[in-house]
C-alpha cells in the first residue's frame, strides 16, 4: 500500500503537506492540495486513517540549538535576540490560529529524518548563528518547510531572514572614523562558526580600506557570545595594542565585558577608548556608560521569517528568499 512518504516524493511536497491536505486542514493552497490529491489518486491511496475524521494539531516548531538559559544577566541579554524572534514569530502565526512550539534540537540526519515523519510537523523555523549546513541540507531533501531567522547559510539556497549586518558594520566604521576622528581601531569578533561574523569582518576590512587605512589581522580578536570571554579577550587586544583609540564589538554582551575589562586598565570611554557593539540589547542603554551600538529589528525578523514559511507551507515554491532588515546605528556616550 503507498505511503504518505510516496505521495509527497510524487506531488513534491512535504509529508506533512501530504498529511494536512488528507486531513482536510484549512491551511493550504488550493493547487497544492489539487497536485496532493491527484498523487494519491494515482497510486490508488485509500485513507483510513482515523485522524481524517479527527485531525492531529499541525504545529510550527521553531529550534534553537539549546533552551537551558542560565542565570545571569549576561546570559540574559544573550537570549534576547531568540526571545524577541520567537516573539514575532508565535504573534504571526497566532493570527493564522498555527500553534507555534520553541524548543531546543538535535542537529543530526536523524532528528531531521524525525520532522519530516511527523505528520503535526508543518514547517520550521531555525534560530540564531551557528546552523548545521547537513542538518538542513537532510530537511531540504525531505522537503520539509524551513527557514532560518537571524543568519544564512551562503552558498547554499535556503529561506533566511537575517539583519544586514554588513550595513551595520560600515555604519559603525564610518562613524568612528569620520564622526570621532578615531584611527587605531581595534575588533572584537565572534566566533567565526556564525556565518555574521565574516560579513562583519569584510565590512570592517572594506572600511578601512576606503578610508586609507591599513588592517592588521593583529588588532582582529574573536570571542565567545559571553561578557567573560569579551572581558579576557579585549584585556589580551590591549596587551597586544596599548594604543588602540576605539575598539568595535561584533555584539552587545562581548562588549559589556569589554568594557570592564577598559576600566580595570584605566582608560576612560569614550575619552581615550571609542566602544561600539551590536545588537541594541536591552541593557545596552543601562550599561555605563550607556552604549553606542547598531540596532535592528528582532521582531520583524520573526515575522517575515514565519511569513514566508507560511508561504512554503501553504503553496510550496522552488524559490529561495534572502531577507535583509536595515540596521541602525543608535549613538549613545561609549563612541
Amino acid at each position: 500500500m503507498p505511503t504518505i512518504r510516496d505521495i509527497a516524493q510524487r506531488a513534491q511536497v512535504s509529508p506533512a503537506t501530504v498529511s494536512r491536505v488528507l486531513n482536510n486542514y484549512p491551511n493550504v493552497h488550493e493547487a497544492t492540495r489539487a497536485t496532493v490529491l491527484r498523487a494519491a489518486h494515482d497510486l490508488n491511496y485509500t485513507n483510513d486513517s482515523p485522524r481524517s475524521s479527527q485531525r492531529a494539531t499541525e504545529t510550527v516548531l521553531v529550534l534553537t540549538r539549546d533552551t537551558n538559559m542560565p542565570n545571569g544577566k549576561a546570559a540574559a541579554v544573550g537570549r534576547e535576540f531568540e526571545r524577541t524572534v520567537w516573539g514575532g514569530v508565535s504573534a504571526y502565526f497566532q493570527e493564522k490560529q498555527i500553534p507555534a512550539r520553541l524548543q531546543s534540537t538535535g542537529i543530526s540526519g536523524a532528528a531531521a529524518q524525525q520532522y519530516a515523519q511527523d505528520p503535526g510537523v508543518s514547517g520550521l523555523v531555525l534560530l540564531g548563528g551557528v546552523i548545521n549546513r547537513d542538518f538542513v541540507a537532510r530537511l531540504q531533501s525531505l522537503m520539509v518547510p524551513v527557514v532560518i531567522a537571524g543568519a544564512h547559510l551562503r552558498p547554499m539556497q535556503v529561506n533566511c531572514v537575517m539583519a544586514d549586518v554588513f550595513d551595520g558594520m560600515s555604519q559603525v566604521l564610518v562613524h568612528l572614523l569620520e564622526g570621532a576622528g578615531r584611527q587605531r581601531i581595534g575588533f572584537v569578533n565572534g566566533v567565526p562558526t556564525t556565518t555574521t561574523s565574516q560579513m562583519k569582518l569584510d565590512a570592517f576590512h572594506l572600511e578601512l580600506c576606503r578610508h586609507d587605512l591599513p588592517f592588521s589581522p593583529d588588532r582582529v580578536a574573536v570571542s565567545d557570545f559571553e561578557a567573560a570571554a569579551g572581558y579576557a579577550t579585549t584585556s589580551q587586544l590591549l596587551e597586544r595594542h596599548p594604543d588602540l583609540d576605539a575598539i568595535v564589538f561584533a555584539d552587545d554582551v562581548i562588549a559589556i565585558g569589554g568594557l570592564k575589562a577598559l576600566r580595570e586598565t584605566g582608560r576612560r570611554v569614550p575619552d581615550d577608548v571609542a566602544v561600539t557593539g551590536f545588537g541594541d540589547y536591552d541593557l545596552a542603554q543601562f550599561v555605563e556608560p550607556n552604549l553606542t551600538t547598531v540596532h535592528y529589528d528582532m521582531h520583524a525578523i520573526g515575522r517575515i521569517a514565519a511569513r514566508r514559511l507560511s508561504m512554503l507551507m501553504t503553496e510550496p515554491d522552488a524559490d529561495t528568499w534572502f531577507n535583509l532588515v536595515p540596521p541602525k546605528l543608535v549613538r549613545r556616550q561609549s563612541a
